[in-house]
């Protein structure tokens, strides 16, 4: 199995900027469950698709292929006590400092710390290069269960026939280049036209309004049955009040003024029945002008989303990703600049990973009393003009009769602390009439 191309952005960021994107999923705990527990789950994750470590090909224009991780993983068990007030902040740390890597290391890790109230917090963090959200939940879900699926098989060895492979998948890679730059100029000159997208007014550089280079972060947890009551009401999806909620924070930071397109990206998973891959994800992008209104009606964003989520079923996607072939044969270089030339990057992300079983929130008969899932790039350089975001990120989960989202802020201009992310994330739950609380 070779990297996939939804996993080059991961590979790339790594090769171009030093980053490496890392997910996280929080557990907390009115009470600590045993080390025994945690032990066995540990084990589960180590034979889970988690466990995957990459080979460089051996050959020029070859993709680097997944074999098993030779690293047994164990749970990490802090012995000092952290403040129960303090738990988001340790488990960022803990996100932000990981030491994982896919070449040379551990593509996870578990570790968790006791409370000075009597609980426990637990953190799992992966690299994106070898897992999206949604697999990574489910890998987690099934380590708690006892009934995980097993890691990819693969050698590290270099022998004959792994030198063949390298070889072939060379080939086939400048064949799949030379044909999706057909394809991507047969879109482009044509391909069925498209609506123009809004125009975004300039902003000052992400590096001058992020100096810092540092997210804000909230995690809130709301009632599934407020969630959907809050949506139905006001004509909309659980999914279309999340866009809603997150969009509005651009407008109430003074990020994007009402008047001011929104370029929400939403990430859109195409992982289908017996995929093993790491990642399987696609993404949609929604410009909203005049909404979203705070407490108004959410049928404009629905209609939105929904005519994104059914252009990309039936495949119209921007010409550019026909090009993703030959992202592997030019030099890095040439794709920062690339990159770093256009005003593409969403202003919002919103990620609704999708309800997940009751397995995910129990170690050992110890039942969590919060779970939530986020992500972040390790490693970047405030000294660099590069920044892994801009405005604001959010990924939602829902166990049980809970709905839980962490948000990042990323514009340190429109939210200068991680109070200011609070309150103004408060403002727009209460404009909703949507009850909450904020980890």
């Amino acid at each position: 199995m070779r990297l996939a191309p939804e996993e080059f952005t991961y590979w790339f960021v790594r090769r171009a900027f030093g980053w490496s994107v890392v997910l996280q999923v929080v557990w907390t705990f009115d009470r600590p469950p045993s080390p025994e527990s945690l032990t066995a789950v540990a084990a589960e994750l180590a034979r889970s698709p988690l466990s995957r470590g990459l080979v460089r090909s051996t050959v020029p224009f070859g993709r680097p292929r997944w074999v098993r991780s030779e690293s047994a993983g164990e749970a990490i068990i802090d012995d000092s006590t952290i403040i129960a007030d303090l738990v988001e902040e340790w488990a960022a740390d803990e996100m932000y400092t990981a030491p994982l890597d896919a070449e040379r290391g551990q593509s996870w890790r578990l570790r968790g710390a006791p409370t000075d109230d009597g609980g426990f917090v637990l953190s799992l963090t992966a690299l994106h290069l070898v897992t999206d959200g949604q697999a990574m939940v489910d890998a987690a879900a099934g380590a708690l269960s006892g009934h995980g699926a097993d890691s990819v098989a693969g050698d590290r060895r270099v022998t004959a026939r792994s030198l063949l492979a390298d070889g072939a998948d060379g080939v086939r890679l400048v064949s799949e280049a030379i044909s999706g730059v057909v394809r991507a100029v047969w879109a482009t000159t044509r391909g069925r036209s498209t609506p123009p997208v809004p125009v975004r007014p300039d902003r000052s550089p992400i590096d001058v309004r992020s100096p810092t280079a540092t997210g804000r972060w909230a995690i809130v947890s709301v009632d599934r049955g407020d969630w959907g009551a809050v949506a139905d009401h006001h004509g909309g999806t659980g999914n279309s009040l999340f866009v809603a909620v997150i969009s509005g924070l651009l407008r109430s930071s003074g990020h994007s003024p009402p008047g001011q397109p929104i370029k929400v990206g939403i990430p859109v998973s195409h992982r289908t029945a017996g995929d093993t891959g790491g990642n399987a994800t696609a993404g949609v992008s929604v410009y909203l002008t005049d909404d979203p209104d705070r407490g108004g009606d959410l049928g404009p964003i629905r209609r939105k989303c929904k005519a994104a989520f059914t252009a990309l079923s039936q495949g119209r996607r921007p010409a550019m990703i026909h090009l993703m072939p030959l992202m592997w044969l030019i030099p890095t270089s040439l794709i920062v600049k690339a990159v770093s030339s256009g005003g593409g990057m969403p202003d919002a992300v919103v990620s609704n990973l999708g309800v997940f079983a009751a397995e995910l929130t129990n170690i050992g008969g110890v039942q969590a009393s919060g779970v939530a899932f986020r992500g972040i790039a390790q490693g970047v350089n405030a000294q660099l003009p590069y920044r892994f975001g801009d405005g604001v990120q959010s990924w939602l989960l829902e166990v049980g009769d809970q709905i839980t989202f962490s948000v990042v802020a990323f514009d340190e201009s429109a939210f200068p602390g991680r109070a200011d992310l609070h309150r103004l994330l408060g403002a727009e739950l209460d404009a909703w009439g949507v009850p909450y609380r904020i980890w």
